[in-house]
């Protein structure tokens, strides 16, 4: 890439960060042939784990599209059940849920925070709903603690999709806390990002990290002893040593990612034409995106491109306006088209230096001729 570019994403800079560490952890799972299973899937397993606090366990999986699949089926709901999810998230949110025999039921998202409406969850859920799905949009966690009252009140399963919050929290407390289990996509976009496809599930419930544990390796966790019929998901154990190396630094990183949010908020918070992320005080974000909102955002998208600055739309469509999604056809969920229509993802690295943000934050009041 240009050496004046500024990418809205810079995976080679977090690889040159620690190069020689990669290297050396690719090498030792070579040079052992173990590439399923063993030591660094244990040890990346535990840690993570630890990471999320006292008694969390993790089984690590294919990737964070099985990961919902996996935990769906381990929460063994009836035949039929329903599934409230956000209007507003990446499309395997649903994909996994289908494919586990899951009907949906789309809920609008709270326009301030993109995640799942509370108020409209409960005015939504059914005698069929037996699981709420939030969607801790772009590392800012939903609002958990009431959503686990209305669950509970509802006899309702929590999932929580951490695909994008890793090391988020919501009043000081991670995700899989307040819900049944908490699902994991390691990407190599994510925070906390693979060599390639990873995922894994964070629960406290021993029962579904159990089922999960055989689920994911065809249906048993002994060798030629398969007691249900599972699927092939498992995370490798290169994967695993990756992971385990970027553990080491996924909480500065993510100190970074803030560092750099509240840049970006000095800078813009007296432009009007821009709507910034929320500011709860109840949140701990991770700053996976940072998402304005804006109209015309091609028009800003294309000015800041002129000026060598990438940036990203996460998503220019809401989930009822997907082609796979066509039962939703006529419903309105405002909130998420409205998101869907007017996000834009600026810069967000943690090898993003000083002279970087600047140049982009320049440059967005330069366009809105506040320079």
């Amino acid at each position: 890439m240009p050496s004046d570019l500024i990418p809205q994403l810079n995976l080679n800079a977090l690889f040159a960060a620690h190069g020689p560490e990669f290297l050396a952890a690719i090498e030792r799972v070579v040079s052992r042939s173990g590439f399923i299973g063993g030591e660094e899937l244990t040890a990346f397993e535990l840690k993570f784990g630890a990471w999320h606090g006292e008694r969390m366990r993790v089984a690590g999986c294919g990737n964070g599209t099985d990961a919902i699949l996996l935990t769906a089926k381990a929460l063994d709901l009836p035949p039929g059940s329903e599934a409230i999810v956000p209007a507003m998230s990446f499309f395997a949110t649903v994909e996994g849920l289908v494919h586990a025999g899951l009907k949906i039921k789309l809920v609008d998202i709270n326009p301030a925070t993109g995640t799942l409406d509370v108020e409209k969850t409960a005015a939504a859920i059914s005698p069929q709903t037996k699981l709420i799905v939030p969607v801790h949009l772009y590392g800012r966690m939903a609002e958990m603690d009431a959503l686990r009252d209305i669950a509970d009140s509802h006899h309702c399963a929590i999932l929580e999709d951490a695909s994008q919050s890793h090391g988020a929290k919501w009043k000081s407390k991670p995700a899989g806390f307040w819900g049944d289990a908490a699902t994991y996509s390691f990407y190599p976009g994510k925070n906390l990002g693979a060599f390639g496809d990873a995922g894994a599930v964070v629960s406290r419930r021993d029962d579904v990290i159990d089922r999960i544990l055989k689920l994911r390796n065809h249906g048993g966790v002994v060798k030629y002893r398969h007691e249900v019929f599972g699927f092939n998901s498992r995370l490798d154990n290169l994967q695993a040593a990756i992971l385990n190396v970027k553990m080491k630094y996924i909480d500065s990183w993510n100190e970074a990612r803030r560092s750099i949010a509240a840049k970006y908020f000095a800078a813009f918070e007296n432009l009007e034409e821009l709507t910034l992320p929320d500011r709860e005080e109840r949140s701990t974000p991770v700053f996976h995106q940072f998402v304005v909102q804006v109209e015309k955002r091609e028009k800003l998208a294309a000015y800041l491109k002129e000026r060598g600055i990438e940036t990203a739309i996460h998503y220019p469509l809401a989930l009822h306006q997907l082609p796979a999604l066509s039962e939703f056809r006529g419903q309105r969920f405002v909130h998420a088209e409205n998101l869907a229509n007017r996000c834009l993802s600026l810069p967000m690295c943690p090898t993003l230096n000083d002279s970087a943000v600047s140049r982009v934050c320049q440059a967005v009041k330069d366009y809105f001729g506040r320079g």
